[in-house]
This record gives C-alpha cells, sequence and structure tokens, in this order.
C-alpha cells in the first residue's frame, strides 16, 4: 500500500500517521518495524532496503518519508539535489509497482507536491489525502466533532469563540478540549466557561493582532482586537499586550544576531511553547526598523491619550491603522 499525505495542518497530518502506525500489528511490534527516512537525503537504496526488509514478529512494515516528492519535483530549492544526484530515482514508479505485499509506504510532504510527468506517474500508484489547513467553518465542524469524540455538551456559540480565538491551531484547541472536559464534569460547556480561559484567549488574539498588522492586514487586526475588547480587555490593555510582544521581538532579534541557537532564545527571554514558537515565526517576518516604527507609533498613541487629545478608543483605532 502506497498513501501521500499532504498538507500543512500538522495536527490532522500527525493523527493520519497514528493511524497507520495502527496498521502494524502486533501492536507491541510496531516501533521495531516502522522506519522513519528523511527524502531530503535518503537514496533509494536505502529506501528500496527499507520496504523490502522481512517484517520481524509482525505480520507488516511501515516505512516513512518525509519531503522526498518536493525533493525530486524540485519544490524545495535548498534541498533539490543535483541532476546526476536524481537521476537515480528515474525507475521509481516501477520499482514501486513491485513493493512486497508487506511493505507499507507513507509519503509525507507539508508543502504542495510539485505539478510534473515524473510525479504524477508516482502519485498514480497511491491513494492522496490531503490536510489543508481548515476554514472557519470547516474547523467550526472539526471542533464539533472532536468535542462529541470527547463527550462534551457544548454550546455553539462557545464553539465558535474557541474558533475565533485560536484559529486552526488544532493541538491547542485539542489541548484546551481535554481540560474543558475535566473542568466540565459532564455538564453544558457555555461561552462563560470558555471565557475562564480568557489569558489564553486572550494571548493568541495579540497574536493576531501583531500578525495581522506586520502582514498590513488593518481590518484583520481590527478584528482580533475587537474580540479581546469584547473579552473584557481595555484597548490600553491590547495596547500593553502588543508592546510586550514587541519587547520579546527585539530580544529574539537582538538574540538571533547574536547566534544564539533558537532553542535557547525561550530561556532568555521567559518564554516556552506555543508562545515562544510565534515569536520566532513573527521575528522572521519582521524588520528591525519596522518594530521600532512600531514601537514609536505605539508610544505616540500613549501620549494622545495622556494629553487628551483623543479618548482611548479613538486613539487606539488611529494606532492599528498607523502600524499598517
Amino acid at each position: 500500500m502506497i498513501v501521500f499525505l499532504e498538507g500543512k495542518d500538522e495536527f490532522r497530518l500527525s493523527e493520519r500517521v497514528s493511524e497507520f502506525r495502527l496498521t502494524v500489528t502486533p501492536q507491541e511490534m510496531s516501533d521495531i518495524n516502522t522506519t522513519m527516512l528523511d527524502g531530503n537525503i535518503v537514496t533509494i537504496e536505502e529506501l528500496l532496503t527499507s520496504l523490502s526488509t522481512v517484517p520481524f514478529m509482525a505480520d507488516r512494515r511501515l516505512v516513512i518519508v518525509e519531503g522526498l516528492l518536493n525533493r525530486l519535483g524540485g519544490g524545495d530549492k535548498r534541498s533539490a539535489g543535483s541532476k546526476k544526484d536524481l537521476a537515480e530515482w528515474v525507475n521509481l514508479p516501477d520499482l514501486l509497482k513491485d513493493l512486497p505485499p508487506t511493505a507499507n509506504l507513507l509519503l509525507i510532504e507539508r508543502e504542495s507536491i510539485p505539478s510534473n510527468k515524473f510525479l504524477s506517474t508516482v502519485l498514480k500508484l497511491g491513494q492522496v489525502e490531503k490536510f489543508s489547513l481548515l476554514r472557519h467553518r470547516d474547523l467550526v465542524e472539526w471542533i464539533n466533532a472532536r468535542c462529541a469524540k470527547l463527550g462534551l455538551d457544548i454550546e455553539r456559540n462557545a464553539v465558535a469563540l474557541i474558533a475565533d480565538s485560536v484559529g486552526s491551531e488544532l493541538r491547542l484547541i485539542d489541548s484546551e478540549l481535554n481540560k474543558i472536559k475535566i473542568y466540565s464534569r459532564g455538564r453544558l460547556i457555555t461561552r462563560e466557561d470558555i471565557t475562564l480561559m480568557v489569558p489564553y484567549v486572550r494571548q493568541q488574539n495579540v497574536f493576531r493582532v501583531v500578525d495581522s498588522v506586520i502582514e498590513g492586514r488593518t481590518r484583520d487586526a481590527l478584528n482580533a482586537s475587537a474580540m479581546l475588547i469584547g473579552l473584557g480587555e481595555s484597548p490600553a490593555g491590547i495596547v500593553r499586550m502588543i508592546e510586550r510582544q514587541l519587547r520579546f521581538l527585539i530580544l529574539a532579534k537582538h538574540l538571533l544576531g547574536r547566534k544564539i541557537p533558537a532553542g535557547d532564545i525561550g530561556k532568555q527571554i521567559n518564554l516556552s511553547g506555543y508562545p515562544l514558537q510565534k515569536t520566532l515565526e513573527m521575528e522572521r517576518k519582521i524588520s528591525q526598523p519596522k518594530i521600532m516604527s512600531m514601537h514609536d507609533n505605539l508610544l505616540k498613541s500613549n501620549i494622545r491619550v495622556r494629553e487628551g487629545k483623543l479618548t482611548e478608543q479613538e486613539s487606539f483605532d488611529l494606532l492599528i491603522s498607523e502600524l499598517h
């Protein structure tokens, strides 16, 4: 069996990989009969050897390869090999047709699979499953399905709040739903219950505000800000949170400029997990001059309010457009 998994939805894709791992039975022999290969460096001999190896005390073997198709199709310019290097793969379609019945091959591509004649021939040998990031309506349906799976009874507007606040971060949503399950003890979960996660929800919306500003999406920044205000935050409070995130960005840029490993940056700026991940993602999107310009505009906004030239809300609305 050959299956191609394509898409940027890491959570749903990883769950699908876990399902394939269950196909190797008995389960206690799954790990020893599963091989992970880096598609950016694997040779065809290594791949064929893994596929042809006889399962050890199990009914089949699972071989998982990530990034190979983008390498062969030139989709990832950093890992694309020379013509001589890739020439060895020219007979891959014919070789895959003769896979032993005990071999399952799972090819994972986080980026879109390049479109060319060679890869089209390869793709015809198996089934393709796509895992694109969920749009809002699909996200709401996914959350509802997840709640049903967990046995959670939840209001529709509570689901909408989760979707609006967190977006497509499915792993985070799943983690929060599992916490809510413990908290709910079988009763109906309301929007008010979700607002108990306000520090978490607010944090996500601060990221959305800053992300939107960095990418020039003023309307999205205003919508995310309105969500925070609807949860009880003041415009001044949002400004303070944006200032805090900008300080993290300045520190991250400084540390990266000193060649500090990304893994050590979190310890130095006291961030970890998702907040650290988002901060490092933002750092790659924004220049130092842009950060300083945003910081100057925040200062001007504070002065406007302090001097009574504009109300807090008026100054905030103006600030969002200035941060563009």
